[in-house]
């Protein structure tokens, strides 16, 4: 207790000294010290000096509240909202974008309905040519491989040039299949990009 009555008369007297002086007008600081009692003085004390302090004017009024230095662990929190700030705004302005296509290129459900179709069926008409170009050669493989057959039944070795032409019609095939079949992953890809599109030009028509 008298600890706190000291601090608080030398609170008082540094303030009254600051009123008849006029001098040390935004020279004098307060601060709050360790105990929690308020200090005033013309320097800041080292160990005080990151923390929130007042600049005092005539009359013992504030003039200034200076905040304390924040904490690496405060900063660090301060950037990482930053940044998810940036990051959202960039993803709504896309969204806006985005919309702005959508509502451009279609005038209705129907519309994108069509354009889903129309590629899934240029697609279709791209794995089908290429399963017939496999069925052509596979029938060529299969020539070739009984010629080998027979050219070893006979005790003769295959021709190196048949062996060569067997293996490359493989391959054929093999690429074919990969083809193939990244096609109908895109073919997904396109029905579920069209489902969302679909989705996100209803809300924004207010469509049920």
């Amino acid at each position: 207790m008298r600890k706190q009555l000291f601090s608080t008369f030398i609170f008082m007297f540094a303030l009254s000294g600051l009123t008849l002086s006029g001098t040390a007008d935004a020279r004098m600081k307060c601060w709050t010290n360790k105990e929690g009692f308020k200090e005033c003085g013309n320097k800041i004390p080292p160990e005080y000096a990151q923390q929130e302090y007042q600049e005092i004017g005539k009359g013992g009024l504030a003039r200034e509240t200076n905040e304390r230095a924040k904490t690496d662990e405060e900063l660090a929190e301060e950037r990482r909202i930053e940044e998810e700030m940036a990051l959202q705004e960039k993803l709504e302005a896309e969204q806006k974008k985005e919309d702005g296509i959508l509502l451009a290129t279609f005038s209705n459900v129907g519309d994108i309905e069509r354009a889903r179709d129309e590629r899934v069926t240029a697609l279709e008409a791209s794995i089908k040519l290429t399963h017939a170009r496999n069925e052509k050669i596979q029938l060529d493989l299969d020539k070739r491989i009984q010629t080998a057959a027979d050219a070893e039944r006979a005790g003769k070795a295959p021709p190196e040039a048949l062996l060569k032409d067997i293996e490359s019609l493989k391959r054929q095939i093999k690429n074919n299949d990969s083809f193939i079949e990244t096609k109908r992953t895109e073919q997904e890809e396109i029905r579920q990009a069209h489902a969302n599109d679909i989705e996100r030009f209803k809300k924004l028509k207010g469509i049920k």
